[in-house]
This record gives structure tokens, sequence and C-alpha cells, in this order.
């Protein structure tokens, strides 16, 4: 089993990805399972330097200083520290990426890279990619565009996992899961000339046995990343593709819990954003969930109990306090693998039980009443996500 990474914007560092490798190496061995292979791949070194850029910013700012002697600066230049950071390195590396000649550079060391992992382990025989950022739009670009010309390196990329007649690379490898993190693909889909007949046809060639697996996973806080389910049209895909979308729903830091509580979306925007993009790579419940991914054990009564896991304020308890009868709802899982009931007890209080394919109990738990709207939102995606029959017991 071979996991190879794809970082996103402002990566200078080769070693991005050791925070989460560590963590999915400690969830593996929680298994005992064998640890895989993984390869961290880096491109960052040939994107543009931006400190000239910010250079140039200054000298601006210092002249205009000079000449407004009683105007306070940083009030006509405000959020400087969000402009040089994320905001301005997500965009110069965006567009970077799409100058045509630095855009090919990229992809061709990308290739280059996955190449020598896969000449490294020459009898392993599955392939799972996890991109963040602008390394998803990346990743996307090559799996789906259609705006190379011939000879590009994403079409490399493409004969090594396709299982079409037509490949021609010998080393073949089975694309057997995507995890993209903090992306905005939604937004770049039309201008990278993906069209969902292209997205059919490719997923189709990267598939054989089993469906492509794909988590996409969302941080509440991070204004990059994007659900994609209804861009990649999954319905229209068929067996070919598991696709997900996973919210992570929880706050970056203190400052963040403190400024929503009051209603300061602005303060709390900007306390939140640098983190919740990078979180990822640190965050127990993303490395959880990959591990899942990898072996097959995401069933719907563990992506159910992973989703309810992240709800703030959720308390579990040992034991049952309600009647059959007082159940609002009960929604049965599309995969038999189980079932969630939930009822509201006199102090208004949310109860829910989740129960497994022979209907024991694995998690009885009651949210504060403030919290409960999340409780409900969540409810709502797992009757649409995962919901088979919904009844009244």
């Amino acid at each position: 089993m071979l996991i190879f990474f794809i970082h996103g914007v402002a990566t200078r560092d080769v070693k991005y990805s050791q925070p989460l490798i560590r963590g999915i190496k400690e969830e593996i061995s929680k298994r005992k399972d064998k640890l895989p292979y993984f390869y961290t791949s880096f491109w960052g070194h040939i994107l543009n330097d931006f400190n000239q850029i910010w250079n140039n910013i200054d000298d601006d700012l210092n002249t205009f200083k000079d000449e407004n002697p009683s105007v306070f600066a940083d009030e006509v230049f405000r959020y400087r520290q969000i402009r040089e950071g994320l905001i301005s390195e997500f965009v110069g590396d965006m567009l970077t990426y799409m100058n045509k000649t630095q855009g090919y550079e990229v992809r061709k060391l990308i290739s280059q890279q996955l190449q020598n992992f896969l000449e490294k382990y020459p009898k392993e025989q599955e392939l799972h990619i996890i991109a963040h950022s602008l390394g998803t739009v990346i990743l996307w670009d090559i799996l789906f565009s259609e705006n190379f010309e011939d000879g590009d390196p994403a079409f490399l990329i493409r004969d090594i996992i396709s299982h079409s007649p037509t490949s021609r690379q010998s080393r073949k490898i089975d694309l057997k899961s995507i995890t993209t993190m903090g992306s905005p693909i939604p937004f770049f889909s039309a201008t990278l000339n993906v069209k969902p007949e292209a997205i059919k046809k490719r997923i189709s060639e990267y598939t054989r046995e089993k469906p492509v697996k794909w988590l996409n996973t969302v941080h509440s806080s991070d204004v990059i990343a994007y659900p994609f389910k209804a861009t990649l049209k999954v319905d229209e895909l068929g067996e070919k593709l598991d696709f997900r979308d996973f919210f992570i729903n929880e706050d970056t830091n203190l400052f963040e819990a403190a400024a929503r509580k009051i209603n300061q979306q602005e303060i709390a925007l900007a306390t939140a954003m640098a983190n919740a993009h990078t979180s990822y790579w640190t965050s127990p419940k993303v490395a959880q969930l990959i591990s899942n991914l990898l072996f097959d054990e995401n069933s719907m009564l563990e992506r159910v109990l992973a989703l309810l896991e992240t709800i703030p304020g959720m308390s579990k308890m040992q034991f049952k306090l309600h009647n059959n009868s007082d159940i609002i709802e009960t929604i049965n899982f599309r995969d038999d693998s189980g079932k969630i009931s939930y009822f509201k007890n006199f102090a208004n209080i949310y109860h829910l039980y989740v129960y497994d394919a022979h209907s024991k109990c694995v998690l009885s738990a009651y949210i504060n009443w403030f919290r409960a709207d999340l409780l409900l939102d969540e409810i709502e995606h797992i009757r649409f996500e995962y919901g088979k029959v919904n009844t009244i017991e």
C-alpha cells in the first residue's frame, strides 16, 4: 500500500506531512495492520518568491506615510498579516500554477516523484493520494482536465493509474482512494476545463472492480475549503466512485470560540483562517478518517459515529432514558450497518441512540440545548446521505 502526498499553498518545508503521517501510523497500529509506505511529494520551491513583491508594497506604504504623516498607515491598509499570509500566498501560488510554463513544471515534478515512489516499491499494487489546498486543484487538473497539450506530464500519471487498453505504461497501480483537504475545487473546475463527461470517462478508466473512494474533508472555519459532490456529479457516476464530503465541525482555537460565542464573526474569521486551513495535517480526526478509508472500515455506521463525535456539547451516557413511544424518528442506514434514533425530553434536551446491525446500542448521548441546532443539522445530513427508510417507532 502506497500513500502519496501533494501539498498546497505556502508550503516551503518538505516535512509538511509528518504530523499526519504520525497520526495515520498511530491509528493503523491500533488495528495491528501492516503500515503503508509514504512519499511526501514537494514542488513548492519552483514557485515565485513573494518577498520582493512585499518589499515593493512596503516601499509604497512608507512613501504614503512620508507624504501623509497625520494618517495612520495601518488604518488605510488593514489586516496586513492576513494579506501577506494565507490570502496572498494562496492567490500567488494559484496564479503561478495557472501559468502555462510553471504549471507544466509542477506536474512534471509530481509525475517524476510518483514514478520514483512506484519504482522503489515494485510489488505494491495500491495507491492512495492525499492532497491539500492548491494540491487538490493540481490533482483535479491532472486527473480530469482537457487543457493539456500532447506530452504533458499529466498523461503519464493518467497512464500509470488507467486500466484503459490504450494506456502505454507497463507499470500499473490501482488508484484505491483520494483524500482532499481544504479544497477550493468548485471555484477552479471551469477554469481548468473539467467537464462532467470527462470526469465520467476518466473515473471509468481509473477503476477496476471496486469504486475509487474519495474523501473530501472540510473544516468548518476554513474559508478556502468547500464540498464538491455536486461538482463531481457523483449521482451520474454510478458505482465508479464512492465520494463523500466530511465536515470537521470544531473551533480552531479559544479565540475563535470566544468570538463566535459573542457573535463577532469577523474577529472569529481573522483568528481562525490560517489555523483552520492547515489544521488537517495535525487533526486526529482526519488521521482516523484516512485510516478507515485505507482499510475499508468506513461503513455508514462508522461514518455516522465519526460525524456525531465532531458535534460540540455532546455528552455520552451509559443507559437509555426513553420508551419507544418517545422516539421522534429512526433513520436506518442504507448499507444495513445500523440505525440512529433520537427524541426530546421534557426539558427540551435531545437524546440520541445509535445501534449496530444487531440492534446493539453503540452510542447513547445527549446534547446541550444551546447546541441542539448542530445536532439537527447533522441528523438532516445523515438522513440525506445515509438514510434508507425513515420510520416512526
